[in-house]
């Protein structure tokens, strides 16, 4: 018997969460993001997934690299139409910055 909680990761894991292993987080935990996690940077093995000290480097890297690209794409602006099709991109001055910030 599998419950409605679904996991949709990067990797295209598709999890279904057992009575029992939603029981068993719970008992032990486990919150459901922290599932996702295990599943996302985890080794797959013949048994299932298992998150290592290596999947964790792995995992510090990656994210190193994503926050360095984040921070020279700081002040970066996508316009946009309602239904969210990219009109142009830009880096934005300080005076557009506060009037995008300021305009919701």
């Amino acid at each position: 018997m599998t419950c409605g909680l679904r996991c949709r990761l990067k990797m295209k894991v598709d999890l279904n969460l057992t009575s029992h292993a939603i029981m068993r987080c719970q008992q032990r935990g486990f919150k459901e993001n922290d599932i996702v996690l295990v599943a996302e940077y985890g080794t797959r093995t013949a048994g299932g997934i298992l998150l290592t000290g290596k999947d964790i480097l792995r995992a510090e890297q990656e994210n190193k690299r994503i926050l360095d690209r984040l921070q020279k794409l700081k002040d970066t602006f996508l316009a946009t139409t309602d239904n969210d099709l990219v009109k142009t991109v830009f880096r934005a001055t300080k005076k557009q910055r506060c009037k995008q910030t300021h305009s919701w």
